[in-house]
């Protein structure tokens, strides 16, 4: 009678810690969106303030293909509006990006080890960095390159009259799309190195990658081959560049494990 007792006992001791485990998990979680959605907000507000300066960098690409006189064209009255709004989510989240992560970061950190957190810390500086770097590449050389074949497209008998939403949503749009395209190295060789993917399943992946960068590049680029095989090759040779990242990173982290041992 006693020892099922103690055995009761225990279950309900045991019931009890699971319970404040958990609750400890899900105000934690709680904690971490609630910052990561003030840090949304401030940035969103920041944005919102050189929202005018964001719109006047993104519009110079289509100033120099156009001309400086053509101007972008409104044609709903709250159109500008939600320009701007739109424009300050995106550059806004883009700037706060940093506090995000860390609001992020701070739930997961007590269940990574140590090589864990130094690697996810790298990884997230490179991250931002190589994403600056896409924004600008795509500001500079692919935004202009896309409105230039859109333009002369069939000829240049037609009027180009293109609404500031649309042309807009399609630049954000593209500097998205850059600054992925240019994060798959990064992002293949911390999954690598984090151990969850090894470089065998990059490179047994590499067909499946292929049909999907020529479906990616047949939506992305104007509709004929040339300019599809332009935009596919260098997505391609990304990809290859991320299998050679993935083995490097293999190679560093058993150097780690090796050490340790």
């Amino acid at each position: 009678m006693i020892q099922i007792k103690k055995a009761t006992m225990d279950l309900i001791e045991e019931s009890e810690e699971g319970r404040a485990s958990l609750l400890h998990h899900v105000k934690s979680l709680g904690s971490s969106l609630r910052n990561a959605v003030f840090v949304i907000i401030a940035g969103g507000a920041l944005g919102y303030i050189y929202s005018g300066e964001v719109l006047s960098w993104l519009t110079r690409p289509y100033s120099s293909v156009m001309g400086v006189n053509e101007t972008l064209n409104i044609f709903s009255p709250f159109e500008k509006i939600w320009v701007h709004l739109k424009l300050a989510l995106w550059a806004g989240t883009f700037v706060v990006l940093p506090g995000i992560y860390l609001s992020v970061y701070s739930f997961f950190k007590p269940a990574l080890h140590k090589f864990e957190r130094k690697s996810l810390n790298w990884f997230a500086c490179l991250f931002y960095l190589v994403s600056s770097l896409g924004i600008y590449l795509g500001h500079k050389f692919v935004i202009p390159l896309l409105l230039e074949a859109l333009v002369n497209f069939k000829g240049d008998d037609e009027k180009a009259f293109i609404s500031l939403a649309a042309y807009v949503s399609m630049s954000i749009g593209v500097l998205l799309a850059t600054a992925f395209l240019l994060e798959l190295p990064v992002v293949m060789f911390e999954l690598s190195f984090l151990g969850w993917v090894n470089s065998k399943h990059w490179s047994e992946g590499r067909r499946v990658a292929i049909v999907v960068n020529a479906a990616v590049s047949a939506f992305l680029s104007p509709p004929d081959v040339i300019s599809m095989l332009v935009l596919m090759v260098p997505i391609q040779l990304l990809y290859e560049c991320g299998i050679l990242c993935s083995r490097m990173a293999e190679w560093r982290r058993h150097a780690i494990q090796k050490n340790k041992n």
